[in-house]
């Protein structure tokens, strides 16, 4: 029998915990705040609401305030991320944004969650909780409300119009760290809205589309034989390995090697 929390930690006032389990289960309980779960590997068997259910690999379940469910795991290692979402928070964002018609927190949908944006939205925002990186997580914090409290949300012309500002911002400010506050008041939205709109306008989350940005400058100094080091100060990457590891994620080599494959002047790294 194993029940093991590998993680467990709280990001102002959110918990976040990541549980391995095979041959166990949790009785019948509840919680008080929304729970919200991404199934990595293995299947769950959970109880909600007097019927049993099957939560696959790539799933999310979820659990309103107060709903009692129990689960059980057999001996395929079942590994999942957990996030705890205080109601009090979210009542508190549904009012800011003016969500809901009433100021309650809402009733979420609950149970299986197929919906692979959900999924997506939630490891990320727990990657972003375990690295302490308070600016990604607002910003991921942002994408997951919006998953759970509203229907697919839609980009108009102005709305784009509004994006593209920012992305004209981001552009000529490359080497500054954004504000998400600043560039939603350049959109002229709340910062809700603004990451929203941003992320289904472009497909990326501002911050992430900003590094870009970065990387793509970065590798035009390399091409044009400024030492890699450098490159990174100009762009404002002071912690060196977060420039090896961003460049290598996208470039699938490091800043040094691009750079001494470009510079030699021979065919074995082509640019077109």
């Amino acid at each position: 029998m194993t029940l093991e929390s590998t993680e467990w930690f709280s990001r102002n006032g959110i918990e976040c915990s990541r549980v391995k389990a095979c041959y166990s289960g949790f009785p019948r309980h509840l919680h008080d705040e929304y729970v919200i779960s991404a199934n990595l590997t293995g299947i769950e068997e959970i109880w909600l609401a007097g019927k049993t259910t099957y939560v696959k690999s790539g799933q999310v379940t979820l659990y309103n305030p107060g709903t009692i469910q129990a689960s059980r795991f057999d001996s395929q290692c079942v590994e999942f991320v957990s996030v705890h979402l205080p109601q009090a928070m979210v009542k508190k964002l549904v009012n800011k944004e003016n969500l809901r018609d009433d100021r309650e927190a809402p009733a979420l949908h609950e149970g299986v969650i197929n919906n692979p944006r959900l999924f997506n939205v939630l490891c990320r925002y727990a990657n972003s909780a375990r690295q302490d990186n308070g600016i990604c997580q607002e910003q991921e914090l942002m994408l997951l409300c919006g998953e759970l409290l509203e229907k697919d949300v839609s980009v108009k012309g102005k709305d784009e119009q509004r994006i593209e500002w920012v992305i004209e911002y981001l552009r000529e400010h490359s080497n500054v760290k954004p504000q998400l506050e600043s560039l939603a008041q350049i959109a002229g939205l709340s910062k809700y809205h603004f990451v929203r709109l941003f992320t289904r306008h472009t497909g990326m989350p501002p911050l992430q589309y900003h590094m870009q940005l970065r990387l793509h400058q970065a590798r035009n100094l390399l091409r044009r034989k400024v030492h890699p080091l450098d490159a990174a100060i100009a762009l404002g990457f002071y912690d060196q390995s977060h420039f090896i590891n961003a460049f290598r994620k996208v470039m699938g080599t490091t800043p040094h090697y691009y750079f001494s494959q470009v510079g030699s002047g021979g065919d074995k790294f082509p640019i077109t």
